[in-house]
């Protein structure tokens, strides 16, 4: 397997990270399957399914993004970055990077403002929904890493 970064630890993480992403891809596939199957052979949902489907769903996105961050693989225009002068580069570099932790920084608040009060169930499986909502979190996470990453490489490397 080639490796996405030049630190072992963090090849390691998102090697686990890639496999939880596959485990839960595997589970909104058969929880989608199962609740089409009942809706057509026996004309019933199964509305646990749905609740597990979207949870799963949630939080394989969010991990994704999470690992997009990591590796600096992420969807981004470049365009005109790219025919910026170097100095120029480096400053969008340095405002993207800004950007990017005052969003982390306002998931972050929002989250602590979300578990400092109640905080429902789903409906049918009584899951709390911190649960869904940590995904953002752990999605800032790995973001602020990745960010990090990028940051030093900019600095030390002069690579924007």
């Amino acid at each position: 397997m080639k490796s996405r970064s030049g630190n072992a630890y963090l090849n390691k993480l998102i090697s686990g990270l890639d496999v939880i992403i596959g485990l839960l891809v595997i589970g909104v596939v058969v929880t989608v399957s199962m609740n089409v199957f009942g809706r057509f052979i026996f004309s019933y949902s199964f509305a646990w399914a749905a609740e597990i489907s979207r949870l799963f769903f949630i939080w394989m996105v969010l991990l994704g993004a999470g690992i997009a961050s990591l590796t600096n693989e992420h969807v981004a225009v470049t365009l005109f970055k790219d025919k910026a002068p170097p100095i120029l580069q480096k400053i969008f570099a340095l405002l993207a990077a800004a950007i990017i932790y005052a969003v982390c920084i306002s998931i972050f608040l929002g989250f602590n403002n979300i578990i400092s009060g109640y905080v429902g169930t789903t409906p049918f499986l009584g899951i709390s929904k911190t649960v869904l909502y940590s995904a953002m979190v752990v999605m800032a996470v790995l973001t602020i890493i990745g960010n990090t990453i990028f940051l030093y490489k900019v600095f030390k490397r002069g690579a924007a």
